[in-house]
């Protein structure tokens, strides 16, 4: 029992290490490229990058917010406060931001057939409103409601353990209805989308390329736009799958009981995503790089 109480201590003493790590470049590389799209209106007031300043500002707040608390975790072993309202507003904060973010990366990857493949998409104010402003909307809004109703009114009790990572779950995953529905709709349905409408856009592009005589300028801002949602897409499903997977082994196999190396290893994987996030963006777009480099070169005479 000891050795494997060590165990788990130095397990946690890397992780807190790895995430700290990461942390901190990751946050200053957030604040930047928030920067760079706040004062630069032909990157701010294109459609196409809207999701991507939307996902780069929640990925920040969970690098300061959920990461911090889980370093805090990881550092003394405990929760601290002791406290159900700590642990259901940890909890809220953590669930809401990695399904909203899924849920609007999917989005994203549905909206890209239209940026690329129909002619003048959302030309109209009205087209902008229906079909871009409003489903933005409701992937921000609809997760925050759905995990503050079954955190905070759902009615159970209560069953927040101090010395698991989020406080081990909320007790709305004892209803195994709401516990499925929850799986189902937040978690599978956009991580499995995500890959298929990506792959689907990238064959669709490769197939319209060859059929076609396409304007260059045309062709380079759509391959940009591919190549940068394909660069994001691999950090979702590289982070997401191994959890999912092991989540559909546990329902199937295991009747819901996840083990401990799924615990221990896989619940912190969706971090990376927030944590790398804003490289990709950063690396996956030209205009960026090129005032990044003019920012860091040594000026010369």
């Amino acid at each position: 029992m000891s050795n494997i109480s060590n165990s788990t201590i130095s397990l946690n003493r890397v992780k807190f290490g790895v995430f700290l790590t990461l942390q901190i470049p990751s946050a200053i590389c957030s604040l930047y490229l928030i920067f760079q799209y706040a004062t630069r209106p032909t990157l701010y007031q294109s459609i196409h990058n809207h999701v991507i300043i939307i996902l780069l500002c929640s990925s920040f707040i969970f690098v300061a917010i959920p990461i911090s608390a889980s370093e805090a975790f990881f550092f003394t072993e405990h929760v601290r406060p002791e406290s159900d309202l700590f642990c259901a507003i940890w909890t809220w904060i953590h669930y809401s931001i990695n399904i909203s973010n899924l849920i609007l990366m999917a989005f994203a990857c549905m909206q890209r057939h239209w940026l690329v493949f129909r002619l003048n998409p959302l030309h109209t104010r009205l087209d902008r409103i229906l079909y871009h402003y409003i489903p933005i909307t409701i992937c921000m809004i609809y997760p925050w409601i759905f995990y503050f109703i079954f955190i905070f009114l759902y009615p159970c009790k209560a069953s927040y353990d101090y010395k698991k990572l989020l406080c081990l779950i909320p007790c709305y995953f004892f209803t195994h209805t709401v516990a499925n529905t929850d799986t189902f709709m937040n978690n599978w349905i956009p991580i499995f989308a995500i890959p298929i409408l990506s792959s689907a856009l990238f064959i669709r592009f490769l197939v319209q390329k060859r059929r076609m005589q396409m304007e260059v300028f045309r062709w380079k801002r759509d391959r940009r736009m591919i190549i940068q949602l394909l660069s994001i897409t691999t950090i979702y499903v590289g982070a997401w799958a191994p959890l999912q997977a092991a989540t559909i082994y546990d329902n199937i196999f295991l009747a819901g009981e996840a083990p401990p190396f799924v615990v221990d290893y896989l619940y912190t994987f969706p971090y990376f995503i927030h944590l790398f996030y804003p490289f990709v963006v950063l690396l996956s777009n030209p205009e960026l790089q090129r005032n990044t480099n003019r920012t860091i070169q040594p000026q010369t005479n």
